[in-house]
Protein backbone atom coordinates (compact mmCIF):
# COMPACT_ATOMS: atom_id res chain seq x y z
CA UNK A 1 0.00 0.00 0.00
CA UNK A 2 2.87 2.62 0.69
CA UNK A 3 4.17 1.75 -2.89
CA UNK A 4 1.02 2.36 -4.17
CA UNK A 5 0.77 5.85 -2.33
CA UNK A 6 4.28 6.42 -2.92
CA UNK A 7 3.71 6.38 -6.34
CA UNK A 8 1.04 8.06 -6.81
CA UNK A 9 2.31 11.04 -4.88
CA UNK A 10 5.11 11.39 -7.13
CA UNK A 11 3.13 11.28 -10.36
CA UNK A 12 0.75 14.33 -9.03
CA UNK A 13 3.76 15.99 -8.31
CA UNK A 14 5.57 15.38 -11.88
CA UNK A 15 2.25 16.35 -13.50
CA UNK A 16 2.33 19.32 -11.49
CA UNK A 17 5.88 20.60 -12.17
CA UNK A 18 4.98 19.78 -16.18
CA UNK A 19 1.71 22.21 -15.49
CA UNK A 20 3.90 24.80 -13.91
CA UNK A 21 6.09 25.13 -17.39
CA UNK A 22 5.61 27.18 -20.01
CA UNK A 23 3.81 26.16 -23.14
CA UNK A 24 2.94 27.37 -26.59
CA UNK A 25 1.57 26.16 -29.77
CA UNK A 26 1.31 28.01 -32.64
CA UNK A 27 2.16 28.98 -36.33
CA UNK A 28 5.55 30.37 -37.63
CA UNK A 29 5.13 31.10 -41.56
CA UNK A 30 7.89 32.84 -43.76
CA UNK A 31 10.00 30.48 -45.86
CA UNK A 32 7.94 27.91 -44.40
CA UNK A 33 4.16 27.31 -43.29
CA UNK A 34 5.03 25.48 -39.49
CA UNK A 35 3.19 24.29 -36.50
CA UNK A 36 5.10 25.56 -33.75
CA UNK A 37 5.30 24.14 -30.41
CA UNK A 38 6.96 25.43 -27.29
CA UNK A 39 7.81 24.36 -24.15
CA UNK A 40 10.10 26.55 -21.70
CA UNK A 41 12.29 24.67 -19.45
CA UNK A 42 12.15 24.06 -15.41
CA UNK A 43 14.83 27.03 -15.15
CA UNK A 44 13.05 29.44 -17.04
CA UNK A 45 16.02 30.51 -18.62
CA UNK A 46 15.26 28.30 -22.35
CA UNK A 47 13.04 26.60 -24.24
CA UNK A 48 12.40 23.64 -26.39
CA UNK A 49 10.78 24.05 -30.03
CA UNK A 50 9.39 21.95 -32.12
CA UNK A 51 8.41 22.89 -35.79
CA UNK A 52 6.33 21.02 -38.42
CA UNK A 53 5.84 22.68 -41.94
CA UNK A 54 6.44 22.58 -45.79
CA UNK A 55 7.37 25.46 -47.99
CA UNK A 56 5.32 25.10 -50.40
CA UNK A 57 4.83 23.80 -53.61
CA UNK A 58 5.79 26.05 -56.31
CA UNK A 59 6.28 26.45 -59.84
CA UNK A 60 9.15 28.40 -61.19
CA UNK A 61 9.92 29.21 -64.69
CA UNK A 62 13.52 29.00 -65.07
CA UNK A 63 16.82 28.48 -67.63
CA UNK A 64 19.22 25.86 -68.05
CA UNK A 65 23.01 26.78 -69.70
CA UNK A 66 24.07 23.11 -70.99
CA UNK A 67 28.05 22.69 -71.61
CA UNK A 68 28.27 23.41 -75.12
CA UNK A 69 26.59 26.87 -74.21
CA UNK A 70 23.13 26.45 -75.22
CA UNK A 71 20.32 27.96 -73.50
CA UNK A 72 17.33 26.16 -72.58
CA UNK A 73 14.26 27.09 -71.28
CA UNK A 74 12.69 25.51 -68.00
CA UNK A 75 9.63 25.65 -65.98
CA UNK A 76 9.84 23.20 -62.83
CA UNK A 77 7.84 22.79 -59.18
CA UNK A 78 9.76 22.30 -56.62
CA UNK A 79 8.93 21.75 -52.33
CA UNK A 80 10.06 20.36 -48.92
CA UNK A 81 8.66 19.20 -45.46
CA UNK A 82 10.54 19.29 -42.48
CA UNK A 83 10.82 18.62 -38.56
CA UNK A 84 13.27 20.48 -36.61
CA UNK A 85 14.03 21.18 -32.89
CA UNK A 86 15.91 23.63 -31.24
CA UNK A 87 16.71 24.26 -28.09
CA UNK A 88 16.68 28.30 -27.21
CA UNK A 89 17.93 30.60 -24.86
CA UNK A 90 16.14 32.97 -23.39
CA UNK A 91 17.10 36.64 -22.03
CA UNK A 92 14.74 38.91 -20.56
CA UNK A 93 14.40 42.89 -21.80
CA UNK A 94 11.66 43.08 -19.58
CA UNK A 95 8.92 40.74 -18.06
CA UNK A 96 6.72 40.70 -21.85
CA UNK A 97 9.55 41.11 -23.86
CA UNK A 98 12.55 38.30 -24.48
CA UNK A 99 15.07 37.77 -27.34
CA UNK A 100 16.20 34.16 -27.94
CA UNK A 101 19.60 32.38 -29.50
CA UNK A 102 19.28 28.88 -30.27
CA UNK A 103 21.03 25.47 -31.71
CA UNK A 104 19.04 22.53 -33.68
CA UNK A 105 18.60 20.17 -35.75
CA UNK A 106 16.06 18.11 -38.30
CA UNK A 107 15.19 15.94 -40.85
CA UNK A 108 13.95 17.34 -44.16
CA UNK A 109 12.51 15.37 -47.31
CA UNK A 110 12.42 17.83 -50.47
CA UNK A 111 10.56 16.95 -53.84
CA UNK A 112 10.67 18.21 -57.48
CA UNK A 113 10.14 17.63 -60.94
CA UNK A 114 11.47 18.97 -64.29
CA UNK A 115 8.68 19.58 -67.06
CA UNK A 116 10.70 20.39 -70.00
CA UNK A 117 14.82 21.69 -70.50
CA UNK A 118 17.42 18.43 -70.61
CA UNK A 119 15.73 17.01 -67.77
CA UNK A 120 14.82 13.68 -68.80
CA UNK A 121 16.33 10.62 -67.99
CA UNK A 122 17.83 7.73 -71.25
CA UNK A 123 14.18 6.62 -71.49
CA UNK A 124 12.83 10.00 -72.11
CA UNK A 125 11.03 10.02 -69.21
CA UNK A 126 10.29 13.46 -66.94
CA UNK A 127 13.37 13.61 -63.90
CA UNK A 128 11.39 13.64 -60.74
CA UNK A 129 14.22 13.77 -57.70
CA UNK A 130 12.85 13.02 -53.54
CA UNK A 131 15.35 14.06 -51.42
CA UNK A 132 16.12 13.37 -47.77
CA UNK A 133 17.92 16.06 -45.88
CA UNK A 134 19.55 16.15 -42.35
CA UNK A 135 19.29 20.61 -41.55
CA UNK A 136 21.25 22.08 -38.96
CA UNK A 137 21.24 25.84 -37.81
CA UNK A 138 20.94 28.66 -35.88
CA UNK A 139 18.03 30.43 -34.57
CA UNK A 140 17.83 34.63 -33.49
CA UNK A 141 14.63 35.95 -32.56
CA UNK A 142 12.64 38.27 -30.51
CA UNK A 143 9.32 37.27 -28.66
CA UNK A 144 6.30 39.60 -26.99
CA UNK A 145 3.93 38.15 -24.32
CA UNK A 146 0.48 40.03 -24.85
CA UNK A 147 -2.29 40.60 -21.77
CA UNK A 148 -3.87 37.75 -23.10
CA UNK A 149 -2.43 33.93 -23.44
CA UNK A 150 -0.64 34.81 -26.57
CA UNK A 151 3.11 35.38 -27.58
CA UNK A 152 4.28 36.66 -31.31
CA UNK A 153 7.23 36.37 -32.27
CA UNK A 154 10.07 37.08 -35.13
CA UNK A 155 13.19 35.07 -35.83
CA UNK A 156 15.61 34.42 -38.31
CA UNK A 157 16.78 31.05 -39.19
CA UNK A 158 19.63 30.23 -41.25
CA UNK A 159 19.89 26.17 -42.04
CA UNK A 160 22.46 24.11 -43.66
CA UNK A 161 22.33 20.71 -44.92
CA UNK A 162 24.74 18.44 -43.03
CA UNK A 163 23.68 15.46 -45.86
CA UNK A 164 22.87 15.65 -49.21
CA UNK A 165 22.44 13.35 -51.96
CA UNK A 166 23.52 15.89 -54.81
CA UNK A 167 26.06 19.06 -54.43
CA UNK A 168 23.76 21.30 -55.20
CA UNK A 169 21.36 20.26 -52.31
CA UNK A 170 24.22 21.33 -50.47
CA UNK A 171 23.22 25.57 -50.65
CA UNK A 172 22.40 26.88 -47.38
CA UNK A 173 18.95 28.63 -46.78
CA UNK A 174 19.61 31.60 -45.10
CA UNK A 175 17.00 33.61 -45.38
CA UNK A 176 14.50 31.59 -43.26
CA UNK A 177 12.83 34.88 -41.62
CA UNK A 178 9.17 34.06 -40.00
CA UNK A 179 6.61 35.50 -37.62
CA UNK A 180 5.47 33.20 -35.00
CA UNK A 181 2.05 33.32 -33.25
CA UNK A 182 1.20 31.04 -30.46
CA UNK A 183 -1.44 30.18 -27.80
CA UNK A 184 0.21 30.14 -24.27
CA UNK A 185 -1.23 27.53 -21.94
Amino acid sequence: MKRILTTIVILVMTAAAMMAQTRALGIRAGYNFEVSYQYGTKSGLGMVEVDAGISPFLYTKGAYLDEDGNLFPQTYRYGRAQLVAFYDWLMNINPNLNWYVGLGLGVSWGYGEFFNGPHYDKHGNLTTYRRLGLPVGGQIGIEYNLPIPMNLSLDWRPMFNIFALRQDDLVPNLLNIAVGVRYRF
